[in-house]
């Protein structure tokens, strides 16, 4: 019975992390435009042009959304570097595995 952690194709894990970065990236550059769009209304509706609140308002928003797009992003970051870091080590284990065993294999047996 599997405990979930078996790993049939470790490069998968290094997919995954590319992936994972490529929508970090595309994540920023995606939330950016909504943010100076606000920025600029912000700008348009500040009190020297507007005598309400609503500068102040979309300036908040902006900042809400900048914060949230740069959370969203570093979670993308940290999740890339976990998967690659992971696939990694597995790929670099097996092969230390795999040269142990060859290298045992290769002399006398214990067993006879």
């Amino acid at each position: 019975m599997s405990g979930g952690t078996d790993i049939d194709d470790p490069a998968a894990l290094n997919r995954a992390g590319s992936g994972a970065r490529e929508t970090a990236g595309q994540t920023r550059t995606a939330g950016a435009h909504p943010v100076d769009e606000t920025r600029s209304a912000a700008r348009d509706f500040g009190s020297a042009h507007w005598s309400g609140g609503l500068g102040a308002v979309l300036s908040g928003l902006a900042d809400t959304w900048s914060s949230q797009v740069s959370a969203l992003a570093a979670k993308c970051d940290s999740l890339a570097g976990q998967c690659g870091g992971s696939g990694l080590l597995y790929q670099d284990t097996e092969a230390a595995n795999t040269q142990t065993m060859r290298s045992m294999s290769a002399g006398a047996s214990p067993f006879g």
